[in-house]
């Protein structure tokens, strides 16, 4: 490990970090959270006093005011003791989405806080400051407010107001490589590689970042890199040494994380059983059965129906602008390959010229992705104008909903491979195919067109392995910042 080596790492960190925050994620949470529910509850407030019998608030205004000054005092404790401040601090990745289960249980708490205290003082003084009418309206507006305000503010705000955290990753391997790639794709996860750290037996060529060193200074190079965060993509040797590893930097001012084994089949939703404190991951039961199907179809009815209602003036207008700018239909269709191996045509707005499908093969040089899959993310002179803005703004995907309608795709699932495209896939992967294709899917929500076609097919599998409503809810909230940032479509 020299010094060259050192400046070469850690020149540009401080040159870019010295203008952003080190800390204060928590502070800035807490800030919007209050102003959230400030927001909640003046909604709360003034429809309330709108549709209720009685006044939103009676009492002298000594007591009022010391309602209003204790409340945030109150709803910070709340949230604190259902550890809604911890995530940012413990996980690489977080949803705000999935906050939301804790979220509403500490809302709950308060609420009924607030409603007990509200019939003690009615008992006693006569006096109420949150009836059963506000207390609905607030829960209701705060729910939607405070998950959105955090997601805004972990997408747009910390990316460019905080200082990244530098992470160093052990391991060299593909593994390694791996990680390296999944967390440069995603700035919003707020970390900065420093580099790699040797691994017995791996070969450290052709690393996107140098190699700093080997486990044996690890202590070292965490204190010389400032490293916040280690992150274990495979072992350092024996059982032992990887555990010393572990030991050695796992303290206060380092946060470590494990990629396990067989990570591949895992999910979040795996179980952490302790069997005489041994650590045990539980996957998830596959859960495809018939009530399961029924109601994931009458979700993909209901929304599909409405979406097609709601959307038929935008139809209208993206039609006429394809018919302006150049012949052919609006609309285009291919064959695609659906559930149980069966073949669909695809609904999209047509955005190449007439004859595009037959000049594939003059363009066939400016193929860049991986695989069977053939995509041009520059310019492909096949695509026209409006065509190149629809794909762009992925509006050329709207279609899709009269194939939800018709039971061909449902709103999320696995990608919708074409015909020849889905062929090339066998083995275990072809278990994607036990559900219905999707508008969008886990292959949308992490990169869309910029991940390699066979992690494609290991995400769909995951999906189908592990499958719940609440999944399929979480994914298609993460759809609309992904499509909103245009990441990944061309």
């Amino acid at each position: 490990m020299s010094t060259g080596v050192n400046a070469a790492v850690r020149a540009p960190a401080v040159a870019d970090r010295k203008h952003r925050l080190r800390r204060g994620r928590t502070r800035i949470l807490a800030a919007s959270d209050l102003g959230m529910l400030a927001v909640a509850y003046t909604a709360s407030y003034l429809i309330a006093d709108r549709i209720a019998p009685l006044p939103p608030v009676s009492g002298d205004a000594w007591f009022l005011a010391l309602v209003a000054v204790t409340a945030p005092f109150v709803w910070l404790t709340v949230f604190t003791a259902n550890k809604l401040y911890d995530n940012d601090s413990l996980r690489i990745s977080v949803s705000s989405f999935d906050e939301t289960r804790d979220l509403f249980h500490a809302m709950l708490v308060g609420s009924l806080g607030y409603l007990l205290l509200n019939q003690g003082i009615d008992y006693f003084f006569g006096w109420w400051v949150y009836t059963p009418a506000e207390a609905f309206i607030f829960l209701a507006v705060a729910l939607v407010l405070i998950p959105v305000a955090r997601g805004t503010i972990r997408s747009w705000v910390f990316p460019r107001l905080m200082q990244p955290r530098r992470t160093l990753i052990v391991g060299t391997g593909s593994e390694a490589l791996l990680v390296y790639r999944k967390i440069t794709a995603h700035p919003e996860y707020g970390l900065e590689i420093v580099g790699f750290l040797s691994a017995e037996g791996e070969a450290d060529d052709g690393l996107p970042e140098p190699v700093i060193g080997s486990a044996a200074a690890v202590a070292e190079i965490v204190d010389s890199y400032e490293v916040d965060r280690i992150l274990i993509a495979s072992s350092v040797g024996s059982h032992e040494e990887t555990l010393d590893l572990l030991r050695t930097v796992h303290r206060p001012d380092v946060q470590v994380s494990i990629v396990p084994r067989y990570f591949e089949i895992f999910t979040s939703y795996a179980t952490l059983d302790d069997v005489e404190g041994m650590p045990v991951v539980t996957l998830p039961p596959i859960r495809l059965g018939r009530s399961a199907r029924a109601l994931k179809r009458t979700v993909d009815i209901v929304v599909s129906a409405s979406a097609l209602l709601v959307l038929a003036p935008v139809f209208a207008v993206v039609a006429a602008a394809i018919k302006l700018d150049s012949k052919g239909t609006a609309f285009y269709r291919q064959a695609r390959r659906g559930r149980l191996n069966s073949t669909f045509h695809i609904f999209k707005f047509r955005t190449m010229a007439v004859g595009a499908e037959a000049r594939r093969a003059e363009v066939l040089h400016m193929n860049e992705v991986d695989g069977p899959l053939f995509k041009i993310k520059g310019r492909d002179p096949r695509v026209t104008r409006v065509g190149a803005f629809l794909r762009k703004t992925s509006i050329d995907e709207l279609p899709q909903l009269w194939n939800v309608l018709r039971g061909e795709m449902s709103l999320v699932g696995p990608r919708p491979f074409v015909v020849y495209e889905a062929d090339l896939i066998t083995g275990w992967a072809s278990r994607r195919l036990d559900m219905t294709p999707g508008i969008t899917g886990l292959w949308q929500v992490l990169g869309r067109n910029d991940i390699p076609f066979e992690e494609m097919t290991k995400l769909d599998y995951l999906y189908v392995t592990n499958w719940s409503l609440w999944w399929d809810l979480k994914i298609l909230c993460q759809t609309i910042p992904v499509v909103l940032g245009r990441r990944g479509a061309y």
